[in-house]
């Protein structure tokens, strides 16, 4: 296996998120109510002297204060908990996992379990939800949640020339074919896509854009992204660094939980997956954008 994917937010990273404040001396676990925890962080205000755990536990609180009903288990978090980098170690990562008192959950997943992951993303908050709303006859503007720029185009070049009764009719047209597309998403597909972006990304050559164009800036970083109909992945490489940083997401949905469920939930149910490259070669198998880092020529 080449790569590994990490969810944004997992979480069994909690687990290791308790285990280190309780190593700093703080009372927290599994069964610590937001309540408690939100308390103990408003004692924190106004103290000039924290330890790393003191920091990290209000940072977690805050978090969590977005959404009390979920914990807040994201990588971020978690990599600090852990005396991480910020750049995943997929070896690292795979030992914690196999650690015999870790029992919520995986912290690495394969290829496959990422595309299932997402392809049920699309069934449960974009096909079931938008199939519900022609069901009972909904239709009209509120199917327009579910749609892209794609998909709003063509009512946006009609509509000062349509009346209602033919926008309604074109809004239809539009959500029943959409439903068919969702309806076709599989983790098959999904799981294709992905490789064949990642294909693409390591075959082309000189493709990644060096950013901002200002040679003066103080951080530049090349950048990329490669894009299926389901599916999106991004590159992003520090100038001067032979590391990448790797984000693949669906393509669609960040936001429709909004509507869905409650406003604000995407960083819980949204699948964004952090990419590890697990296998490294010497020389040929240098980031993509290395060549064109060494061409750069400041004016």
């Amino acid at each position: 296996m080449r790569y590994m994917f990490l969810k944004r937010y997992n979480p069994a990273y909690d687990f290791f998120l308790i285990q280190y404040f309780r190593e700093g001396g703080i009372e927290f676990d599994e069964n610590t109510t937001f309540d408690e925890a939100d308390q103990r962080e408003l004692f924190s205000i106004g103290l000039t002297s924290m330890t790393p755990h003191e920091k990290l536990f209000c940072s977690y609180v805050r978090s969590w204060r977005m959404h009390p009903e979920a914990r807040p288990s994201y990588y971020e978090l978690f990599d600090k908990a852990i005396g991480g980098s910020g750049s995943p170690d997929a070896k690292r990562l795979l030992r914690l996992e196999s650690n015999k008192t870790q029992r919520n959950g995986k912290l690495v997943f394969s290829e496959r379990e990422a595309a299932v992951s997402i392809s049920e993303f699309y069934r449960k908050f974009l096909r079931n939800p938008l199939k519900m709303e022609l069901e009972r006859g909904g239709g009209g503007k509120d199917v327009t949640k579910f749609f892209s720029m794609e998909e709003l185009r063509p009512l946006l070049e009609v509509r000062q020339i349509a009346d209602e009764e033919e926008k309604e009719k074109l809004r239809n047209g539009i959500a029943k074919h959409l439903l068919e597309w969702f309806s076709s998403i599989t983790p098959e597909k999904v799981e294709s896509d992905i490789q064949r972006i990642l294909r693409e990304h390591e075959e082309v050559d000189d493709h990644m854009k060096l950013l901002p164009d200002d040679p003066t800036a103080k951080e530049r970083s090349w950048s990329c992204r490669h894009a299926s109909e389901c599916v999106e992945i991004d590159f992003f490489q520090e100038f001067g660094s032979n590391s990448q940083s790797i984000f693949l997401k669906p393509s669609r949905g960040f936001r429709i939980s909004d509507y869905v469920e409650e406003p604000g939930r995407n960083d819980i149910v949204f699948p964004w997956y952090l990419v590890v490259r697990t296998e490294w070669q010497a020389e040929g198998d240098i980031p993509r954008a290395r060549k064109a880092q060494e061409s750069v020529r400041y004016s």
